[in-house]
């Protein structure tokens, strides 16, 4: 992960903080000052060349959808930081391997396959399939998204609902009910589902249903399994470049907006790399939100 500028590079080894100036008078043994916690923060940060360690190489990140909903930038992000990946999409396979022969390109071992959340022998047999392969789950990004057109509520069909449902919701039951005793086995593990907009500012009360749904079940795993060095949180992202192409609704840029651009798909999946970080142990049970300021929580 790139570090950005401002930020210092950790002290030398070895030289501490031996030549902070004291607040305390000299000779009388005071040992804090200012400036003592910054330099210690900033030690903790491990750092090579210009990139801070994220602690994710040699980790297995399942992404749950590779090739739509910014599935394909997440996968080469992780990459880059060294993590082995098992890619996983609802759609045909066959556009899977390009995103498997980029990231793999990248130094890191990548294992594919179809799977439909809502089928629960399809999501054992992956998570089965990434435990031969790849040896463990550590992190899982599900960002599985069934795209449904904004309509009024009383013109969604039952079909629909229960679809959406479905592939959102009882997919990611399926999934953690899969991969969390593996997590528990390591006693570590990162989970980051996806929702957008319509989980906080509301929307069309299906979509609103299903993304707040996925922020209550994120909070509820992140409270039970905390105790197992388990994280989840939630990324809810809108006003992204090309959010509708990928399936979700779309929240355009508009004049009031503190930030008067497109998010990118970079930027999300940083932020996912971030939450996925042994740094960020802490943090857990968020809903973290990327829209460029159009809500805030």
């Amino acid at each position: 992960m790139k570090t950005a500028d401002a930020v210092p590079h950790p002290l030398p080894e070895g030289e501490g903080t031996k030549n902070l100036p004291h607040t305390g008078l000299e000779g009388d043994g005071t040992e804090p000052d200012a400036l003592r916690p910054v330099v210690l923060l900033y030690a903790r940060f491990r750092t090579e060349e210009d990139r801070v360690e994220t602690s994710l190489k040699g980790k297995t990140v399942l992404i749950t959808e590779a090739l739509h909903h910014f599935g394909t930038p997440m996968a080469l992000a992780f990459a880059r930081e060294g993590a082995n990946l098992f890619l996983a999409t609802l759609s045909d396979h066959e556009p899977l391997e390009h995103t498997a022969r980029a990231a793999a390109s990248l130094g890191v071992k990548v294992v594919t396959e179809p799977c439909d959340l809502s089928r629960e022998a399809q999501v054992e047999a992956a998570v089965h399939k990434c435990m031969a392969e790849l040896g463990h789950v550590d992190v899982v990004v599900n960002n599985v998204l069934f795209p449904v057109p904004a309509q009024a509520f009383g013109a969604v069909p039952f079909e629909v609902w229960k679809r959406k449902i479905e592939v959102e919701l009882t997919g990611a039951f399926f999934l953690f009910k899969a991969v969390l005793p593996r997590m528990i086995e390591q006693q570590w593990g990162r989970i980051i589902n996806f929702t957008g907009l319509a989980a906080v500012q509301g929307s069309d009360a299906l979509t609103a249903s299903a993304e707040q749904g996925m922020v209550g079940l994120t909070r509820g795993i992140a409270r039970e399994y905390g105790k197992y060095n388990i994280t989840a949180n939630c990324i809810s992202a809108g006003g992204m470049e090309n959010e509708a192409a990928e399936g979700g609704l779309s929240f355009p840029p508009g004049p009031r907006d503190p930030i008067t651009r497109w998010g990118t798909p970079e930027e999300l999946a940083f932020l996912a790399v971030s939450l996925a970080s042994e740094e960020a142990g802490y943090v857990t049970g968020q809903c973290v939100l990327a829209n460029g300021g159009k809500y805030f929580l």
